[in-house]
C-alpha cells in the first residue's frame, strides 16, 4: 500500500495528464472533509456494491471519477479493490493522500479523459459529480472517454442530481449560527430554462490559522433519463439501469437523484 507521501501513478491509468484546473471547492478544499464529516461514505459503497451483486459485477480495478479528496476511494481500497482516482482540482487530488489508506490520485478533467485504453473494470462517479458537467456535448465526451478506458465487460456506475431535486431548491444548506468551526450558507437560483442550477456558497472557517471567509460559485445542470440513456447509447454503453438514489426501485418523478449503471456494448 502506497505511504501518504506516494505520488500517483498516472502510467497505471492514464495516458497524460490533464493541466491542472480550477475545481469546485478549490477554495475550501483543506477544510472538504470537515464539512462532509457526516457524508456515510461506507453506506455509499455499501449501495454500489449490492447494485453490482445484483448484476453479477466482480470488479478489480475502479476507478474513481470526479473522486474529491479520496474518500470513496479509500474505502474501496479498503476493501480490497485496487482503487485510484482522477479529478480536475489539483487542491483535492492532493488531499487524497491523506486518506487511511491513501488513494493514488492524478489530475484529470472528466470532459476530456484520457485514460488508458481497456484499463478498468468499473468507473464510479458518485455525488452527482457530473452535473457540474453543464453542455451534453461535453457529457457525451466523458460517457466516450470512460467507454474508452474500460475493458469489454466494464460498467460505468454514477449518480446524478434530478430535475425535481435543482428546481425544488434542494441545494439550500445553511448551518450559520451553529457554533461549528466551519459555517456555511449556499443559496441556489434554478433557471427552468436552461436547467442550470447556480449555487452561491459563502464559509466561514474558524479553526486553525485563524478566521478566513471563502466564496465560490458552482452550476449543475439537470440531465433527463431518457438525454441520459440516448447519450449513452451513442457512447457505446447498454444494458443501462437505472434506480432511485439508494432503492432498487426505478426513478420517479418526485426522485432526487438517480444512479445509472451502463455496461460497454460488446461485453457480453
Amino acid at each position: 500500500m502506497p505511504s501518504p507521501e506516494a505520488k500517483p501513478e498516472p502510467e497505471a491509468s492514464e495516458e497524460g495528464y490533464t493541466e491542472p484546473g480550477q475545481g469546485e471547492f478549490d477554495a475550501v478544499a483543506e477544510h472538504y472533509d470537515h464539512l462532509m464529516r457526516s457524508v456515510p461514505y461506507d453506506r455509499w459503497v455499501d449501495y454500489v456494491e449490492q447494485l453490482m451483486e445484483r448484476l453479477g459485477i466482480r470488479p478489480r480495478r475502479i476507478l474513481d471519477l470526479c473522486c474529491g479528496t479520496g474518500k470513496v476511494g479509500s474505502e474501496l481500497l479498503r476493501r480490497g479493490y485496487e482503487a485510484l482516482g482522477v479529478d480536475l482540482s489539483e487542491q483535492m487530488t492532493r488531499r487524497c493522500r491523506c486518506q487511511s489508506p491513501p488513494l493514488p490520485a492524478a489530475v484529470m478533467d472528466a470532459r476530456r479523459l484520457g485514460l488508458r485504453e481497456a484499463s478498468l473494470d468499473v468507473v464510479l462517479s458518485l455525488y452527482d459529480s457530473l452535473n457540474y458537467i453543464l453542455k451534453p456535448e461535453d457529457l457525451l465526451a466523458c460517457f466516450v472517454g470512460v467507454a474508452r478506458g474500460l475493458r469489454p465487460t466494464g460498467w460505468l456506475i454514477f449518480d446524478m442530481n434530478t430535475t425535481f431535486a435543482l428546481a425544488a431548491g434542494l441545494f439550500a444548506h445553511s448551518n450559520v449560527g451553529s457554533g461549528d468551526k466551519l459555517e456555511y450558507e449556499w443559496i441556489p437560483t434554478y433557471d427552468p430554462a436552461t436547467r442550470i442550477c447556480r449555487v452561491e456558497m459563502n464559509f466561514v472557517w474558524r479553526g486553525d490559522g485563524g478566521k478566513r471567509r471563502y466564496r465560490e460559485v458552482h452550476y449543475q445542470r439537470a440531465y433527463e433519463v431518457r438525454e441520459l440513456r440516448a447519450m449513452l447509447q451513442q457512447a457505446g454503453f447498454e444494458a443501462l439501469r437505472f434506480y432511485h438514489a439508494y432503492t432498487l426501485s426505478r426513478p420517479s418523478r418526485w426522485s432526487d437523484r438517480v444512479f445509472v449503471m451502463a455496461r460497454k456494448a460488446g461485453s457480453g
